[in-house]
């Protein structure tokens, strides 16, 4: 972890039952429930951040900038998952370290690097949101897949850079290594006080950033819901439809999910939907499309009936007695038919991409509550270790250690609880039907 320290395993008492290995306080049932219990973590946090990355990779609607990051943050849980689980469970278990210095620090450096890059990656994905709803004209202009990569390869070598040569290189800085052999903790961590700053530097102050700015998106979208309540309430002849705030950021997004292939754009053109047709990412917005596309094709007919009979021009469609009713009527009630047509599949549009918006807010919020209630136990222990250093007891810090781990297993699951689309594809890979991935929803 980021903040981690430690140093607090010094204080694990040499156990009497010869049994046991030296140095573990735990009896062997205790050793068998810790195993199985820190084992089956491990395992949940490896194959779900291994079916987020592959959901990602073979579902084209999930190939969205929203969903790069994400891709970049489940990267960073399945080391923790496959690396910093299991290294932390060996040392709990058996009361020292058994693996030398130069594995302690590599250890160190991983875990340390990964976490960070997680909290960065967070960041990212708090910025990101925000411009969306406060720039939404500018701000989607420069999103780009490329754009994406560049953050994400600026989070992970930031991170590298400000932890992994302090904790590889710091014992050749001052002169020497004062960590004991049996003893595996970062060497200028042994004051409380520099435990203490790099917690305010990792954690409180990027949670504080995080929580002003979706404090910012909740206000400007209750601002913008407001606004297009009036304005559905106000509707006036003339009026074009409303625009989300961050509509760009999700066309954007669905642009991207539907140029996989130049087949499926070749299709769009020759159904004359445009090359950035907007993809829906779940059921719900599938039947809101066909809700949406059969609303259409009543908007156009009035037209096509007109043209066919003033230009001379043939349709093999059917006039309907409604449509006949529509062509007797005046120009101005045609103009009053078109636009409350017109209304209806601006509203179908406003509700859709309100839904995509909750959507990934939703998931976003999850992510962020998850990192807080799993991060806050260990950095208040550090807070409070500061004043007290006998404070704390060392069954708290092994809890509150775990339960920065265990962040990275729960993020897979607030994926497949907040979006449909993950939940469905988890479930193919699951049950290895890879042909239905590519439709499901």
């Amino acid at each position: 972890m980021a903040t981690l320290n430690f140093s607090h395993s010094t204080n694990i008492s040499s156990g009497n039952n010869t049994s046991l290995p030296s140095g573990s306080p735990y009896s062997t049932v205790e050793i068998v429930l810790i195993i199985l219990v820190a084992g089956s973590l491990s395992l949940i946090t490896i194959i779900g951040n291994i079916l987020v990355m592959l959901s990602i990779k073979v579902n084209r609607n999930l190939q969205t900038v929203n969903n790069y990051f994400l891709f970049s943050l489940a990267c960073a849980d399945l080391i923790i998952g496959v690396c910093s689980m299991n290294l932390y469970t060996v040392y709990i278990v058996i009361g020292y370290w058994p693996l030398g210095a130069v594995v302690c620090d590599l250890w160190l450096a991983v875990d340390y690097v990964v976490s960070n890059a997680s909290v960065m990656n967070l960041l990212i994905i708090s910025f990101d949101r925000y411009f969306c709803v406060t720039k939404p004209l500018s701000y989607p202009a420069r999103r780009s897949t490329k754009m994406a990569g560049l953050m994400i390869a600026a989070a992970w070598v930031l991170s590298f850079v400000l932890w992994a040569p302090a904790i590889l290189f710091w014992q050749f800085i001052v002169g020497g290594r004062t960590v004991p052999s049996s003893e595996c903790y970062i060497q200028f961590f042994s004051n409380p006080a520099v435990t203490f700053g790099t917690a305010i530097a990792a954690f409180y102050l990027p949670v504080a950033i995080m929580i002003y700015l979706y404090w910012r998106i909740s206000k400007a979208s209750r601002s913008r819901m407001r606004r297009d309540s009036r304005k559905t309430s106000g509707t006036s002849l003339g009026e074009g439809p409303s625009h989300s705030q961050e509509e760009g950021c999700e066309r954007q997004n669905n642009c991207i999910a539907t140029r996989e292939t130049q087949v499926e754009a070749n299709d769009e053109k020759q159904n004359g939907s445009g090359p950035c047709r907007e993809e829906r990412t779940d059921q719900v917005d599938s039947r809101e499309d066909n809700n949406l596309a059969s609303t259409s094709k009543d908007t156009v007919a009035p037209a096509s009936l007109q043209k066919g009979s003033n230009g001379g021009e043939k349709t093999d469609q059917t006039p309907s007695p409604e449509n006949s009713a529509v062509d007797r009527q005046s120009p101005a009630a045609k103009t009053m038919f078109k636009v409350t047509k017109q209304s209806a599949v601006a509203k179908w549009k406003r509700k859709g991409l309100s839904s995509r918006e909750k959507k990934v807010t939703r998931i976003i919020m999850a992510i962020l509550v998850a990192f807080v209630v799993t991060w806050t136990p260990y950095n208040v222990m550090v807070l409070i270790n500061t004043f007290c250093s006998i404070c704390i007891p060392n069954s708290l810090w092994t809890i509150g250690y775990w339960l920065c781990y265990i962040n990275s297993t729960i993020n897979p699951a607030c994926y497949a609880l907040c979006n449909t689309t993950f939940k469905n594809t988890f479930k193919h890979l699951l049950v290895c039907q890879y042909k239905n991935i590519r439709i499901a929803r």
